[in-house]
């Protein structure tokens, strides 16, 4: 298992790290002393504020950014190759991110007006080769509304989303983004787990970021 070094002086950043990575559950260490740093740790994140410069060492503005920035160096990368942003669309979108086959996140935006920024973010904050987005052609009023945000930001394709929402009695619009952005044509249904339930369905249906760390 490989961690996340912290080392700023800036003390916002550090609190607002601190608090992400928790919520990511990513393994982390406060770095206090630059001579004695532990073996595990690959990747020292700092703010774009901090003058010092260190090996392996990722500076960035905010703390979602360096968690983002940090993601290939945890899994022995330089960069993604490739990520796909899947986009359940609806009143509250489903997105995730797919880096590489690989489940980095996915979550329920509250509303479409937030769909652009989140999107713009992923594109701005990954390091990758190549980036696209797919959308699912349910709920058409809400998914022209959606693509018409998202135009010119990345390549983007519109997916048939038959089966991503099983089963239906516990809908999770992210848990469908995530689905979707795998499609080639339609979902396959026998990626679903038999037995279904909400607990660790990520882990039981995808390869995900926590399961390789």
């Amino acid at each position: 298992m490989t961690r996340v070094g912290i080392y700023t002086h800036d003390f916002k950043f550090y609190h607002d790290v601190i608090r992400d990575l928790k919520r990511w559950n990513l393994p982390f260490f406060s770095i206090t002393d630059l001579y004695s740093i532990p073996a595990d740790i690959n990747v020292i994140l700092s703010s774009e504020r901090d003058q010092f410069t260190l090996p392996g060492q990722v500076k960035a503005t905010t703390s979602i950014e360096g968690i983002r920035r940090c993601l290939p160096v945890l899994l022995n990368k330089g960069q993604f190759t490739r990520i796909i942003i899947g986009i359940d669309p609806g009143p509250r979108p489903g997105i995730a991110v797919m880096a590489d086959n690989v489940l980095m996140e996915a979550w329920e935006c509250p509303s479409i007006c937030g769909v652009k920024k989140d999107v713009i973010d992923i594109v701005e904050n990954y390091d990758y080769e190549y980036i696209m987005i797919k959308i699912g052609n349910g709920d058409r009023p809400n998914r022209d509304l959606i693509i018409k945000q998202l135009r010119n930001i990345a390549p983007m394709v519109i997916v048939n989303e038959e089966n991503t929402s099983t089963p239906h009695k516990i809908h999770d619009n992210a848990l469908s983004a995530a689905r979707i952005s795998l499609i080639d044509d339609r979902y396959d249904i026998s990626r679903t787990p038999i037995k279904f339930s909400r607990k660790n369905i990520y882990e039981k249906e995808f390869i995900t970021l926590h399961s390789l760390i």
